[in-house]
Order: C-alpha cells, then structure tokens, then sequence
C-alpha cells in the first residue's frame, strides 16, 4: 500500500523531529558507553540550515535535483548533526558533477589542457581515467577550459581545503556552522552544480569537433579563425595547448593535423609569450626523454607557427619543467611532508652553477618555489624547507619580478586570502629585500607588507606592483 506522503514540510515540525532524534540517539550512545559530548552539532545550527535550505535547493531543476544523490546525504547529515560528514558528502557531489561535465564536453581537451606532462597524460584517456586526477588538478583544469569561473575556482578551492582539514575525510575536532555550510552548498550549486558550460566554452567545442571529423579548406577555416580571435585569453591558451596536444599525438590521423594547420597560425599569433614558452616547455621534454616521434611532431608544429625561436636552452629547461612538475605533485600528494624533499633536492642539482634559470621555465620555477614554501595550513615539508631556502635565497632581480607577477596568478591568490599564507608570503619578500641593490625592487618588497588579503584578490596588490616595477 503507498504511503500518503506531504506535500509540504512544516519547518516547525521538522525541527521538533530532529530535536526528538538528537536526544534519542545521545541516549543509546551513552546506553553503548560512548561519548555523546560534542559528537553532533548543536541543535541552534541545525536549525539554521534547515531554514536555509529550501531557497538554496530550488536554484536546481528537477532533473538536476534527482541526480543528485550526495546532496541528499548532505541534507541528512546536517540534520543528524554531522557537519563535518556533510561537508564530505558535497564535496563528492561537486567533484562528481564535474567529471560529468568534463566527459561530456571534451575529454582530450580537457586533458591536453590540464596535464602538462607528457608520459603522464598517455595514461588519461577514458572518462573513467577523470577518477585518477587529484581534486585540484581537477577544479584547475575546469577553471583552465572555461567550464568553472575564475571567481568559481577560488570558492571551490577554499572548500577543497576546508574539506581536506575540517570535514569527515581526516580526523578532526573543527567546529563547522550551520551558516558555513549553507554558503558552501550555495556556492557549488551556483557555480557547478546548476551551471552549464555556455558561450565560447561551447565555440571551442563546436571547434575541436570540426576538427576531428570535418576536412576544413580556406574558405570553411576562416568563420572559424574569426571566432578564435573572440576567445578570452585563458581560453585561447587552454586551446593553444589542446591543438599542440593534438598534433603531437603520434596516433593522431594525418587530416586532422591537417585541419589543425588551418588555424594554428592564427592561435599561436594571438597568445601571449607565456603560452608559446609554455609549448616550446613540452618540445624540451620530449627531447630530454627522447620521445623522437613527437619531438619531430612537436617541431613541425612550431616551424609551421614560426615558433622555433623559442627552442633556447630546451634540454635543460626540459628538465627542470619535468622537475617542477614532480615537485608539485608531491606538494598537492597526500603525506606531501615526506614527498617533496627528494624533488626539491633533485631541483637543487639541476640549476647552473650562474644561477640564470632559462627564460621559459623561470615563471613556473618562481611559481612552484613560492607556492612550495607557503605549505599547507600544517606548515611547511620540514625536509625540504632548506632547499627552498637555498633555492629562494638565489633569486635574481629577474626572479624577484617574477615573484611580483605571482599577484596575478589565480593559484598564488586563492592561497593568500588566508592570513597564515599571506604572513609567509611576506616572509619570502623580506629575505628578497635582502638580495637586491635595486632600490626600486627594494621599496616594491618593503610595500607588500602593507597589503591585506583584500588587496592580494582584487588584485590592487598586483597592478600597483606592476606600475612600480616595470615603469
């Protein structure tokens, strides 16, 4: 016999409900001798969220709603008064939908686009290969082709962290709110959750489509060069990557790099110098790992972009790329305090004895040291610390510029909107102080003291950088 169900919750009794559970269950863990102090969330905060959560859900269609099953834990976790297996439980519902959005636009894209070394991405190549990328990779590789914001990597990103340290995932006595929770569940819905690729995150779709199953001639190739030129920057980079990504597969038919020879001028035109040092990286690695056939690929693409400019120094820029690459592997790994040391170590030996890193790959070293030596919320790898220190304590003004760009970097300023990584991060800018006669690079260092994190993430930190150091 079916069960009359309501049609309409009264908040009033769902709270008389969940108070009468609470109790309950409190008894029988005391009945098991267990504790019952400060195992479930107090029952104000509960309420809290049960208040909330109808304006935040109603954001989903039904289609969305009935799909999304960590969302009905979410709710029933909170309820129960376990904030921290809550918060678990929407992380797995974002990630989730991610995966889904990601293998529903374009796999190979997205790889070419997220995983920058070449013998790893070889092993991506399903959707069921998404499950193998650490969460980060993931929101940064969706931040990178378009599918998440930038605004929306930098919530996800502090959620990520918050579920790391706060939630059911590790042993932890953090006090989460009921109030925390529901702006966390409001921000993955907004922007994944309800939120579908739109816009020129389609065009490159449409684009990377034609390309593989289209035979394109001057006359159908130019429309599409003209929606190039529209693209955002970002995602011009991101397309840069996949098209190079694509060319060098050795598996790839040859009228596809055909297609791909009627538009890469024109892309490859249009980046900025960080994208094409980016591409000329990957050629160096295919060269220290004598991978002959793409590096031949990886050649012909960048004579046919008029790119082969950019090939100086590539055995060992190769080399400290694939470094870095290991080195912030292991920082992002769990147990990263044990990791990181032997790939800092191993960094060390790769820098000349003139301390002159290659102009292509100094941006990603600077980048990685930095972000290396901020740590995590626990500190920073205790092993490897001194090779940071020694690696750090050789910057040269060109390092130090680069460490001024780093207020421009979505990754550097999703880290110092906390007060622990913004203390250290000006830590790192007084021992730099030290290590220049520039007086201008002097007064820009002793300035970053007075920026808060509000400056750091509306990026006035940055901008008043580049106007005192490059003027």
């Amino acid at each position: 016999m079916k069960e009359d169900l309501p049609t309409v919750i009264d908040s009033d009794d769902l709270q008389n409900q969940v108070d009468q559970f609470s109790e309950r269950l409190s008894s029988y863990l005391c009945y098991l001798g267990l504790p019952a102090e400060n195992v479930l969330v107090e029952l104000s905060e509960r309420r809290l969220i049960i208040n909330i959560m109808p304006n935040i859900i109603r954001r989903l269609t039904d289609d969305q709603k009935i799909k999304s099953y960590y969302i009905s834990k979410f709710i029933a976790s909170c309820l129960s008064g376990l904030f921290d297996a809550a918060l678990n439980y929407l992380w797995d519902e974002t990630i989730s939908n991610l995966r889904s959005k990601v293998a529903h636009f374009d796999l190979n894209y997205f790889y070419d686009s997220t995983i920058t070394d070449g013998a790893r991405r070889e092993k991506f190549i399903s959707e069921e290969d998404l499950k193998n990328l650490d969460d980060w990779e993931l929101i940064r590789g969706c931040t990178e082709t378009g599918i998440i914001s930038e605004i929306g990597y930098i919530h996800l990103d502090f959620i990520r962290q918050m579920r790391n340290f706060a939630s059911a995932a590790h042993p932890n006595q953090t006090q989460l709110t009921g109030l925390q929770l529901a702006n966390w569940l409001d921000t993955c819905i907004r922007e994944v959750l309800a939120k579908d690729p739109s816009g020129p995150v389609l065009e490159i779709k449409r684009l990377l489509t034609n390309i593989r199953k289209e035979r394109l001639d001057d006359k159908s190739a130019a429309p599409i060069i003209a929606s190039i030129k529209k693209l955002p920057k970002d995602l011009l980079h991101s397309l840069l990557r996949a098209l190079f990504g694509m060319y060098t597969d050795i598996k790839l038919p040859q009228n596809v790099r055909d297609n791909i020879d009627k538009i890469s001028i024109d892309v490859w035109t249009l980046a900025d110098e960080s994208a094409k040092q980016n591409i000329s990286k990957k050629y160096a690695i295919y060269s220290a790992n004598a991978e002959q056939q793409r590096k031949s690929l990886a050649r012909e693409f960048l004579n046919k972009v008029d790119g082969l400019s950019y090939l100086a120094e590539d055995q060992l820029a190769g080399e400290l790329s694939e470094a870095l690459e290991n080195l912030s592997k292991a920082h992002y790994d769990f147990q990263n305090f044990y990791k990181e040391e032997p790939h800092a170590k191993m960094l060390t030996k790769l820098i000349p004895k003139t301390g002159i890193i290659p102009e292509i790959v100094r941006y990603d070293y600077v980048k990685t040291l930095t972000i290396c030596r901020l740590g995590n919320r626990y500190g920073v790898s205790y092993g490897a610390l001194p090779y940071y220190d020694l690696l750090i304590g050789a910057f040269r003004d060109d390092e130090i510029l680069d460490f001024f760009e780093l207020l421009d970097d979505l990754e550097i300023i999703s880290l110092l909107q906390y007060k622990i990584f913004l203390n250290r991060f000006i830590e790192i800018s007084l021992r730099l102080e030290g290590q220049t006669i520039n007086e201008i690079l002097k007064h820009a260092l002793r300035k970053l003291r007075d920026y808060t994190d509000k400056d750091i993430t509306s990026r006035r930190a940055y901008r008043e950088m580049i106007t005192l150091t490059r003027s």
